[in-house]
């Protein structure tokens, strides 16, 4: 009788390893592909900075530069703090991997925002690099997106994610239950 409890002890346990292996080989899968697009995106970025920064002999302005320089330690920082949440999977680092996302967000809308003043302030180099430079940093907030993704998994398996990040939404409790709903009753 013992023995039948230790064995349906163990198949608990065996079944939870592989649960568990199955949720990591998934964090794997998802890490592997948003590094993919991290890389298509670098790639994007340098192609674009040749073809019309370089070969045009064109230069960003001195602020939008030191712009385009934050928000790449920025993305480094993050890519750092993403791999440690991804190899550790300590939840209170993928917290903050997300409240870095938002930062990194703010910026780009901040930075977009400046260069448009020095348009309007007719700034020679931000006028010749205008479309270029709103490209550029809205491609570092995708990557830093891709690289923010990392703490998902971790954020899901803690049970701390909301279900959506409108504010004051809730959920629509009829999209889950069973039955017709009114959108599909006769």
């Amino acid at each position: 009788m013992a023995k039948a409890r230790s064995c349906s002890g163990c198949a608990r346990l065996v079944v939870a390893q592989e649960t568990e292996e199955g949720r990591r080989w998934a964090e794997v899968l998802s890490f592997a592909i948003n590094m993919e697009h991290v890389g298509d995106a670098i790639e994007r970025v340098l192609v674009d900075v040749e073809e019309k920064k370089i070969r045009k002999n064109r230069r960003f302005s001195e602020a939008g530069m030191a712009e385009i320089s934050h928000l790449h330690e920025r993305l480094q920082a993050n890519l750092r703090l993403g791999m440690g949440v991804f190899l550790d999977g300590r939840l209170a680092d993928a917290e903050r991997l997300l409240q870095e996302k938002a930062r990194f967000r703010d910026l780009e809308h901040g930075y977009a925002a400046s260069h448009i003043a020095r348009l309007q302030d007719n700034t020679p180099d931000s006028i010749e690099t205008s479309a270029l430079h709103l490209d550029l940093i809205a491609e570092l907030k995708r990557i830093n997106s891709h690289l923010c993704s990392i703490a998902y998994p971790i954020l899901e398996s803690g049970g701390v994610l909301a279900d959506t990040r409108l504010r004051g939404a809730v959920p629509d409790a009829s999209e889950n239950a069973p039955g017709p709903t009114s959108r599909h009753a006769a």
